[in-house]
């Protein structure tokens, strides 16, 4: 598999509304979008960071840290790559054109298959 860069990152926090506070005051982050217990901040290279509260139920595996976001130059064979390696794949969403993304890593009641013990994500290029 051919890793490109980081393109995404995000996180789930108890602190939802200091942590977006923080973003914005402190970091100087633009909010791109926002709801309940969520938020999207543009970052200034093109990435995006995402921040989850509590209330969030569609990101409960983001349980041991902060998750990153490789974008890889194939990701239907990225994913067949991480298949063939045993890592777990906790959902996503991918199209029959190879877009979309997949969550790989360690769901909470599971055990540990990415060595480093916790969610990651896979985009492709678009280049």
């Amino acid at each position: 598999m051919r890793v490109k860069r980081i393109g995404w990152a995000g996180t789930r926090t108890s602190e939802y509304p200091a942590m977006v506070a923080f973003l914005q005051g402190v970091l100087e982050l633009t909010t791109s979008q926002e709801g309940s217990d969520f938020a999207a901040f543009q970052l200034p290279e093109g990435g995006t960071f995402e921040v989850f509260g509590p209330a969030d139920q569609d990101h409960e595996h983001f349980s041991t840290g902060p998750v990153v976001g490789f974008v890889v130059e194939d990701l239907t064979g990225a994913v067949r790559e991480l298949e063939a390696a045993g890592v777990e794949l906790l959902g996503g969403q991918m199209d029959e054109r190879g877009g979309g993304w997949r969550h790989f890593g360690r769901r909470m009641e599971t055990s540990t298959s990415s060595p480093a013990g916790s969610a990651a994500v896979l985009s492709p290029s678009g280049d």
